[in-house]
This record gives C-alpha cells, sequence and structure tokens, in this order.
C-alpha cells in the first residue's frame, strides 16, 4: 500500500457517506425494490421522476464541511442497478452526471472524494441468476461492471477511496483482475476490502471495532435507515455521535457517517440539524479528532484517548466535575487544559494517576468534554496493577 495514501486518510477520521438513488423517491428505505418485491419493470420507471435539485449535491459538501468532516463518499450505484453517473453501458442512469457534480464540489472543499458501488444489480438477469445457472448473461453482467468501474476511474480525476458493496464471491467476478486495473488508473487509490480480497481498508458496518493495526472505517447511519425513509424518526443524538466518532479515533479508526437525501436531494432537517450540532462540538474539539493517533496509552488509561505527538486528548465519557482521574499514564504531565474553553485546567500526578481536581462542577461541553494534557516524554501507557500481577496457581 501507498504510504501516503494511507497516512492521508487516517488523518481525515470523518466523513459523509451519502445514499441517493430512486428508492429516494419511493421513501421506504434503499431496499424497498427488494423487501417489497417490485416488480423491475415497474421500478424502473421512477427514472422518469427522478430530478434532483440543482443545488443538492453543493449542498451536501456545504454540510459536510460545517460538520468538520474531511472527506464525502457517494453511492454512485446501489444494488438497484441505477447509475449516477454518465454511463456508457446502461441506460438505465441519471440524466444529470451526479457524480461529476460531486467530485467538483468536493474538490473545490478540499474534502476526500469517495466513491461507492454495488456490484450487486438486482434489475440484471445474469446477476440474478448466477453464473452457473446463466454463464451468458453472468459474463454479461461482470463485463458491466468492469465497465463502469473504468468509467469511474477514469473519467473524473484522481478518487481516493472506493467503497465495494454487494459483492459475489470474488473470483466469479474477477475482482482482482479489476482491481488491479483500477490501481494502474489510479495509483493512489485505496480500496475497500469489502469485496472479498484483501485489499486496503477493513469495513465494519453498523459498529465500532477494536484496533486491527491497519487502516479500517465504520459506516453509521443517522437514523436505522441508510436511504430516505419517511418513516423512519429514531434519529442519533449529536451526544452518540460524537461518542462514535471519539471511539472510531480511540481504535485508529474513521467514522463514516450516513445521510439519505430526499427525491429533490434535500438532506432531512433531523439530520441537518444533527450534523451542525456536531460541527460545533468539532470546532471547539476537532484537535483531538483529525490527524491523531489512536489508544497512546496502549488502552491503559481504560479511557477514550487518541493523541498529536506528546500531547494526549482524553474525552470525558461520564462528567465526574473535579472528582476526575486518568490513570494509567506512564509520563510526567506538564500541563492540562480544556479543549471547549482553551482554559488551564488544574491538576496532580500521584504516580501514573492524574488528579483534575481543576475542573469546572457542571460540564463544560454538553456532548463531549475533551482535556488535553501535555507530556514531558512521548506517551506510555502503566499496565493495571490488578491484571498485571493476578495469580491463579
Amino acid at each position: 500500500m501507498n504510504l501516503f495514501p494511507a497516512k492521508r486518510f487516517r488523518e481525515w477520521r470523518y466523513g459523509m457517506f451519502i445514499h441517493y438513488g430512486l428508492y429516494s423517491i419511493l421513501a421506504r428505505h434503499e431496499w424497498a425494490l427488494c423487501y417489497e418485491r417490485i416488480p423491475f419493470a415497474e421500478y424502473r420507471q421512477l427514472a422518469r421522476r427522478f430530478r434532483p435539485g440543482p443545488d443538492c449535491v453543493r449542498d451536501w459538501i456545504a454540510l459536510a464541511q460545517d460538520a468538520g468532516m474531511r472527506y464525502a463518499c457517494l453511492t454512485t450505484r446501489h444494488h438497484e442497478g441505477f447509475a449516477l453517473f454518465d454511463t456508457q453501458v446502461s441506460d438505465f442512469k441519471s440524466r444529470r452526471d451526479l457524480v461529476a457534480e460531486y467530485v467538483a464540489a468536493c474538490r473545490q472543499a478540499k474534502l476526500g472524494v469517495g466513491l461507492y458501488y454495488s456490484v450487486a444489480d438486482w434489475g440484471d438477469r445474469g446477476f440474478i441468476d448466477g453464473p452457473r445457472k446463466h454463464p451468458r448473461g453472468w459474463r454479461r453482467f461482470v463485463d458491466i461492471v468492469h465497465a463502469q468501474l473504468q468509467e469511474l476511474m477514469t473519467r473524473y480525476g484522481p478518487i481516493d477511496y472506493l467503497f465495494y458493496d454487494g459483492c459475489p464471491p470474488p473470483k466469479t467476478w474477477d475482482c482482482a483482475q479489476i482491481n488491479a486495473a483500477m490501481r494502474r488508473w489510479q495509483p493512489h487509490i485505496l480500496i475497500s476490502s469489502r469485496c472479498g480480497t484483501e485489499e486496503d481498508v477493513m469495513s465494519a458496518e453498523g459498529h465500532t471495532i477494536s484496533d486491527p493495526g491497519k487502516l479500517w472505517e465504520t459506516c453509521l447511519t443517522t437514523n436505522r435507515s441508510w436511504g430516505y425513509n419517511s418513516g423512519d424518526d429514531d434519529w442519533k443524538t449529536p451526544r452518540q455521535i460524537v461518542l462514535d466518532l471519539m471511539t472510531c479515533c480511540h481504535n485508529g479508526g474513521n467514522f463514516l457517517l450516513n445521510v439519505g437525501p430526499q427525491a429533490n436531494g434535500t438532506i432531512p432537517a433531523p439530520a441537518v440539524k444533527l450534523l451542525k450540532s456536531v460541527g460545533v462540538w468539532m470546532r471547539r474539539n476537532g484537535e483531538a479528532v483529525c490527524g491523531t493517533a489512536p489508544h497512546p496509552f496502549d488502552y491503559a488509561d481504560q479511557k477514550l484517548s487518541t493523541s498529536r505527538g506528546r500531547r494526549v486528548y482524553v474525552p470525558l465519557h461520564y462528567y465526574h466535575g473535579p472528582q476526575t482521574v486518568v490513570a494509567g499514564v506512564g509520563n510526567r504531565v506538564q500541563a492540562a487544559r480544556l479543549l471547549a474553553t482553551g482554559r488551564a485546567v488544574r491538576f496532580r500526578q500521584v504516580g501514573d494517576r492524574v488528579f483534575l481536581p481543576g475542573l469546572p462542577r457542571s460540564t463544560p461541553d454538553r456532548l463531549l468534554p475533551v482535556v488535553a494534557l501535555d507530556l514531558a516524554s512521548p506517551p506510555r501507557g502503566v499496565p493495571h496493577p490488578l491484571s498485571a500481577t493476578a495469580k491463579y496457581d
């Protein structure tokens, strides 16, 4: 793997996932075609009603910027098979090349460019029947997939990240072959391992994981749906999002947060409010997120933590006012301050325990206060004495 793209990906930490397609018109979840067993000939007619608003793509990226996000990832084609770009190998596509608009908006905003592509295609008979039942149809399906991936990788300039979905077993669609070709067309691209082969970025959909020692990313929804669902009012709170973000950073991963625009491309108001609230937090505390290293005390502190050089960031998941103690710190602490206010915090250190009696009694940040500790040397964790000395013989 090229080290520069990997370093850049880690520095981003936080991005916007955008699920948009014909399912947005139905407003009943991105799997409506499958769940409701809609005849595909009927579903295809939705393409006539697909009319994204003129400024919707720019609005998505402006919101991502406001939320403190550093990259984005757009569904160029979901399992429905409808392309949001001007593909030459299918007539099932948007009249506007939304991928071109999206890439241009990302570049103007200096956001990393990610493209989602579903290999699955519920409207393709060859895919539905499979390679054994319909080998010629399957070959045609694979050729279309390869051609569309080539279009995405050769028409829009540098692409930073490819997020795969809906992938059959890799050998059945010559996955290794097309991935090798994409690396020739895009020498600095990072590819998701969701294709079934060992690639650059591990994926954890709907949950977070501990540090696997390589690039990884979780993707989560703002409510419970990926595509627009008018009946889904189960919106997450800003605090939930911030905690998920810091958990990913603590474990060395990225956080890709999804929005599902409505039929005209407008992001639902509750999602906008949610992302803007997180953006306010990011403006105060983003120093603890983007460009940081994970778990600087090797998990010995038993709290969420990130670092940059000799500065360590400790989000206070539960706020206890001036009774807070950070343990497992194997360095001399030289200074402490609150990111939310910028004010210095009084502290005292006893061995590996850092007491923070100078914190205010009420939380200085209602979402998640973060304390920055400046250390005299690179971070080093002290193992917990109970686990380090336990004997069972």
